[in-house]
């Protein structure tokens, strides 16, 4: 999975719980600055509400650029 390719994307991201995050993707971690060693993602589901989601490689089902 190329998780920088969604960088500045609005995504829907399903982890592996189920859960639904749908949003901006406004950042990427590769997994050599990430501890653990896994990249990631932060989405924002809600703008303006001050904080995003960290979503690591390893829980991520499926993601997808929505318009």
């Amino acid at each position: 999975m190329e998780l920088w390719e969604y960088a500045g994307k609005r995504v829907r991201v399903i982890d592996i719980d189920g859960q639904v995050f749908e949003g901006d993707c406004i950042d990427y971690t590769q997994a050599l600055d990430n501890d653990p060693e896994i990249a990631s993602i932060g989405v924002v589901t809600q703008p303006g509400a001050g904080f995003s989601y960290e979503l690591y490689e390893n829980e991520i089902k499926s993601i997808e650029i929505i318009d």
